[in-house]
């Protein structure tokens, strides 16, 4: 099978076929449609996991083999996540204190495992150099989850009500994704040269600079449309009823209307 055709079936198709399940499983209200939809993901998965075999010689690959990867940390923290956040104030369903503190010690693991990756031996190399689907992934999701807490630490002021807590947390958090991006920054890694992180970073930074800008000015435009439109449809003004069509409204109302009481 050629290249070309390799990445296409095993990549590609099955990147479809991801989305298409995970649409499925989510907007569908059968349990037949959430069932097909599960399986669609499951095979999509499976298939661009195996891409560094199946698909070799193609550079897609790489995304499999980052996926393969990183699939470890990422289960750790977002079970980890599922555990802490049930184990609080909700208002069923509620987990018990022995869950909330399993799911501290995988979000601990899970982060732990991922800071491997930039400074020990566990730097996900394919085939031979850092992975460069890696290189992407990495600077990304550290200024992501920066921009992110940040965020939420504004949102959380504007809307939220005695929710002190919650704001020393997304300090937290950005003050520890800034410290890992400071570090990689001024240190080298085992694979991975400080000169090399600070270039990624920069490329994620105007990645995310560009999505914001694009973000911004679809709703803009959104906006203009949305005006122009609605300026163009003024509602009619109808003129004041005259006094026969007052009197026939009358009458239906009488002829509708029961008065006086019931023996």
């Amino acid at each position: 099978m050629e290249e070309a055709t390799q990445a296409f079936v095993f990549f590609w198709c099955a990147g479809l076929l991801f989305l298409t399940g995970s649409l499925l499983s989510f907007f569908s209200k059968g349990a037949l449609q959430r069932k097909i939809g599960m399986g669609f993901v499951v095979v999509g998965l499976l298939s661009l996991l195996t891409t560094p075999w199946t698909a070799s010689a193609s550079p897609s690959s790489a995304f499999g083999h980052l996926l393969g990867s990183i699939l470890g940390p990422s289960v750790l923290l977002g079970v980890g996540f599922y555990q802490i956040g049930f184990s609080g104030h909700v208002p069923v369903g509620r987990l018990s204190t022995s869950d909330r503190r399993i799911g501290v010690l995988m979000v601990v693991a899970g982060v732990v495992w991922f800071e491997a990756m930039h400074w020990w031996t566990l730097t996900p190399t394919y085939p031979d150099e850092v992975n460069r689907s890696w290189l992407i992934f990495w600077p990304t999701m550290l200024l992501f989850g920066f921009t992110l807490a940040c965020g939420m630490y504004a949102v959380i002021g504007q809307i939220g009500d005695r929710r002190v807590r919650e704001q020393r947390l997304m300090v937290v958090v950005a003050l520890f994704l800034m410290a890992l991006m400071v570090m990689g920054l001024t240190m080298d890694g085992p694979s991975l040269a400080k000169e090399r992180f600070a270039a990624e970073l920069l490329l994620a930074a105007a990645d995310l600079f560009g999505v914001l800008v694009g973000a911004a000015m679809a709703v803009l435009f959104f906006a203009v449309v949305l005006y122009f439109y609605e300026s163009t449809h003024v509602p009619v003004h109808l003129p004041a009823p005259t006094e026969e069509q007052l009197q026939h409204a009358e009458r239906i109302i009488a002829d509708n209307v029961l008065g006086g009481e019931e023996a």
